[in-house]
């Protein structure tokens, strides 16, 4: 979405996410970081979300968690639907460790964000992306993120140096 000045919306989600305390300004940088509360709430809930993703993710889609399973593909896991005539795609990531991180910053902002559940999908699925270039280390196994630039992509590949998990 842009503004009528044609200016992104992130300075909007960037604000939204300073009033709920969730990231907050280095003054000594002006780079965004996540609030400590915030990244401890998140952390809680990765170990949460780790166990049983898809019990969390059903909830939040309303879905029968027996239904969703979580599988495999060629560039990362799909976790779909079986609970009607057809098997659906509910979504995709790059890795396990990228589905726990997003369902467990979906949980932790619907607690911390005002209003979070009222804002359209779009919108939700953008504050929950952007958090995930927060994470300190994997979300699954804990190891430490390596950085891979590609001369081709605007964002550098990061993926956990233990266990491999790309996170984007």
């Amino acid at each position: 979405m842009s503004t009528d000045s044609g200016v992104d919306d992130g300075a909007a989600i960037v604000d939204r996410l300073v009033a709920a305390s969730v990231v907050r300004v280095d003054e000594s940088t002006d780079d965004l970081a996540l609030t400590e509360t915030f990244r401890a709430e998140w952390r809680r809930r990765i170990e949460q979300v780790d166990d049983v993703p898809t019990r969390y993710l059903a909830l939040l889609l309303e879905a029968d968690p027996e239904a969703l399973s979580i599988a495999d593909v060629s560039d990362g896991v799909s976790v779909r639907d079986g609970s009607g005539a057809t098997t659906r795609t509910v979504g995709e990531w790059p890795s396990r460790a990228a589905l726990v991180a997003d369902v467990a910053a979906f949980v932790a902002l619907a607690e911390s964000v005002p209003a979070f559940e009222e804002l359209d999908g779009a919108e939700r699925d953008e504050l929950v992306a952007r958090l995930r270039v927060f994470l300190e280390s994997c979300p699954t196994c804990d190891g430490e993120l390596t950085e891979q630039a590609d001369g081709d992509e605007m964002m550098p590949a990061i993926s956990c140096g233990e266990c491999g998990a790309a996170l984007f």
